[in-house]
């Protein structure tokens, strides 16, 4: 599906006529999930109508693939030929070759050279200093973001499982915003909320110290042109802030750095060994995706030890050089309707084992890649190398445990695809499991602000006990008893109260003949959750329509709408 933002794009595609678009060059860069069952269509259609309309295609359509590394499968197709591809369509010549397409690192000085700003820090008292044609408004599409962004406190965190365990990640918590105060949040029932996650104050010290700075925290940093620039410069994220808190919201002090932004980073060791170590694993994308991926997660705190031990950089060119923040989306699970003040969303604690440091060492030795303060980042660690990690969702971890009543959070709100039909006889049908249940929360508060006018309302919701995670149960119960019934129907999946496990497909597979008569009705399906779930639910309801053309056409009509991660 194209992104909200993109909608009105793909619909306008197809009205324009062949050969409108005669020597206009053009390539594309799909994004997707090989998950979901309409893998890259977007890109894929935009290649072919752009195609159709006589535009010229200068370089081959790449496709990424979010299931598993979507920034490399970029760079690969950035560096795979675009830039020559982009040289001969604009008749430029080999003396233009771009600094993407190197393939070593480069000199540190070179690196700091492409910095357009210098960062200082000014104690308090201190005036900042005045450069008008340093501007705000972000320097990227994150930096953007945070300029878009609106600081509204936390009015409610509750926890939803029956049993709750956050050692163990087992926390499932129901938050509401006050956005009274940010009349820019526009929002409707079961749109998205976009939440920046706040890195924790170890993080925060840790790299204080690491940059010499754990003194100066609370100095405010400020933005000047470096010199040689004498173009206007759009600062990276607001300022002037303090130090404390551009580290802890605009930097991304959780995750290893992509392969584009470690090239910049490696660039800075001064060790020898430490910079032939880092740009050879750079240079074989495989080894650096398995380290950094799912497979191994490595910190930025790991990921210094390991290769920049030696690196030099003062607390400016970390600003610049460490990747942004980015901010996480979440469904909304309330309903303008009922209180357009208050946005509320449903998150589940992200948590995961990973290999020991020891282990990942091994593994990488493995593929060819020993760093060479491998064996003394292990003896500081000590026992503590062998024991196995573990990954905790940036933004999870913090809403559901740090977070607390009266705690102000930047946020944004953007549209989803996921509309109730303004008219009130369509069945609706809901399918969801887990915190897939967000936008049906915010859905049955919609039917009960509604007065259950609606005729046939059927949720199935799946989670793995009734009495550990059947999140919002005393809520749906209460819409299933009101007069008249807001939600008519409720059918429910508890994946491990029997031996053999239930899931929400398995309830459709079971009312394939009821939901086959819902849509003929008219009905409009909804599905929230895995890609994996989707993907299940898809194969159910083509086995209960009998055609798979069907299910697509009822997803070109909005009747079929899917909201998938």
């Amino acid at each position: 599906d194209p992104t909200d933002n993109a909608v009105e794009f793909f619909k306008w595609l197809p009205t324009i006529e062949n050969n409108t678009l005669p020597g206009i060059k053009y390539t594309v860069m799909g994004l997707g999930n090989r998950q979901y069952v309409n893998f890259n269509s977007c890109g894929r259609v935009a290649d072919k109508e752009l195609e159709r309309m006589g535009a010229v295609r200068v370089y081959d359509r790449g496709e990424g693939d979010d299931d598993q590394n979507i920034e490399e499968d970029f760079e690969q197709w950035r560096c795979g030929g675009l830039w020559p591809a982009l040289r001969s369509a604009m008749g430029a010549g080999r003396e233009t070759e771009a600094a993407g397409e190197q393939s070593v690192l480069e000199a540190p000085e070179v690196v700091l050279a492409k910095l357009p700003l210098r960062a200082e820090l000014l104690a308090t008292g201190q005036a900042p200093p005045t450069d008008s044609l340093v501007q705000v408004g972000g320097s990227d599409i994150l930096g953007k973001w945070y300029f878009n962004a609106f600081q509204c406190p936390v009015v409610k965190c509750e926890e939803l499982r029956q049993v709750a365990d956050p050692a163990v990640g087992k926390t499932t918590k129901h938050i509401d915003i006050d956005v009274s105060s940010a009349p820019g949040v526009e929002w409707r029932t079961a749109d998205n909320l976009e939440i920046l996650p706040q890195n924790p104050e170890d993080l925060v010290f840790w790299f204080a110290r690491r940059l010499e700075v754990q003194d100066q925290l609370e100095d405010r940093v400020e933005f000047v042109r470096s010199p040689g620039v004498n173009k206007a410069v759009k600062k990276p994220f607001p300022s002037p802030c303090t130090l404390q808190t551009a580290l802890t919201f605009y930097c991304d002090l959780a995750a290893a750095p992509s392969r584009a932004a470690a090239k910049k980073l490696a660039s800075l060791a001064e060790d020898p060994a430490d910079r032939a170590a880092l740009e050879r694993l750079l240079q074989d994308s495989g080894s650096y995706t398995w380290l950094i991926g799912e497979g191994g997660r490595l910190t930025l705190c790991e990921f210094c030890e390991l290769f920049l031990p030696s690196a030099k950089m003062d607390v400016g060119t970390f600003l610049q050089l460490c990747p942004r923040q980015k901010s996480r989306p979440y469904t909304i699970a309330s309903s303008s309707r009922e209180n357009a003040q208050k946005i509320g969303v449903c998150v589940s604690m992200v948590q995961e084992s990973l290999p020991s440091i020891a282990d990942l060492l091994e593994g990488l030795g493995l593929r060819g890649h020993n760093p060479p303060r491998a064996a003394e980042y292990l003896e500081r660690l000590g026992e503590q190398a062998k024991r196995s990690r573990t990954f905790l969702g940036s933004c999870s971890t913090m809403l559901c445990t740090r977070v607390s009543c009266g705690e102000k959070l930047w946020i944004t709100a953007r549209a989803s695809s996921f509309r109730l039909p303004r008219r009130t006889s369509p069945p609706i049908v809901m399918i969801g499991a887990g915190t897939g249940i967000a936008p049906f929360r915010g859905f049955v508060r919609e039917f009960v602000c509604e007065k259950g006018v609606r005729a046939k309302t059927k949720l199935i919701f799946g989670c793995t006990k009734q009495n550990e995670d059947f999140l919002y149960r005393e809520e749906l119960q209460e819409a299933l008893d009101s007069d008249p019934a807001a939600l008519k129907e409720l059918v429910t999946a508890f994946s491990r109260e029997q031996a053999e496990k239930v899931y929400v497909q398995h309830r459709l597979r079971e009312r394939s003949k009821e939901i086959a008569e819902l849509v003929a009705e008219g009905a409009y399906v909804y599905v929230c959750g895995s890609t994996a779930m989707g993907r299940a639910l898809r194969e159910a309801m083509v086995a209960a329509l009998g055609d798979s053309d069907y299910v697509s056409r009822l997803q070109t009509e909005g009747r079929y709408i899917e909201e998938l991660w």
